[in-house]
């Protein structure tokens, strides 16, 4: 497996490396948020650990450069900081798990061992009567296999990668539209489009005004 690592403390840079080396682990150790995007374009990377202050580019600012790119590989954000308005933007932007300093490293293997467990399941059961396949891209609704098109199969992928979570409208057109649009009908239309095969489930996606959209996992 392959992690990109990106602490600016060099002795917790140093620590966190050797003990991922000696999980296995390649890792890659960055210091630098600039550095990292070189990286993170040219490198197939299975997890990042990213600290949430860093020099030059900060750490948030990265997860959101990387969900723009990919939404499935885990990202684990650590940091000293309390402030809840960095917890709420690290989720927001796209992280899966967010450590507080100082943790005790059997806790980053336990939080690593539980998102790769994660990555296994590439069926999504949305509902008892609804998932989707992650590998084949299929959603299958009721026994019946729903043909998507691209970006209605990119707009549920995000969804569902946030599942239960409000998106924010700038994340969800910079993913689907792949930064080429910014205009607000089309993305409103498109939900519309997708929600046309849930007209068993008319709440499945709910619209959170002025903010973004979110599917939910329902219980019934």
């Amino acid at each position: 497996m392959n992690v990109l690592l990106l602490e600016d403390d060099k002795l917790l840079n140093t620590t966190f490396e050797s003990f991922l080396q000696f999980k296995k682990y390649q890792v890659t150790p960055l210091f630098d948020g600039e550095k990292a995007i070189e990286y993170i374009n040219t490198v197939k990377y299975d997890l990042y650990i990213i600290d949430v202050n860093l020099p030059n580019i900060n750490g948030l600012e990265i997860v959101k450069y990387i969900r723009n790119k990919d939404l499935s590989t885990p990202i684990i954000m650590i940091t000293g900081s309390i402030e809840v308005d960095n917890f709420r933007t690290a989720f927001k932007n796209g992280c899966n798990e967010y450590i507080k300093k100082p943790f005790h490293l059997d806790e980053l293997e336990i939080r690593i061992n539980n998102l790769l467990k994660q990555q296994t399941t590439q069926i999504i059961s949305i509902t008892p009567n609804i998932t989707y396949d992650l590998d084949y891209e299929e959603l299958t609704i009721d026994n019946q296999t729903i043909q998507l098109r691209k970006k209605e199969r990119r707009l549920l992928s995000i969804l569902l990668q946030n599942i239960n979570h409000t998106v924010n409208y700038d994340v969800i057109e910079n993913y689907v539209w792949e930064n080429d649009i910014r205009e607000r009908y089309p993305l409103r239309q498109l939900v519309s489009e997708l929600k046309k095969p849930f007209y068993n489930y008319p709440n499945i996606i709910q619209t959170n005004r002025g903010k973004g959209y979110k599917l939910i996992m329902e219980i019934d």
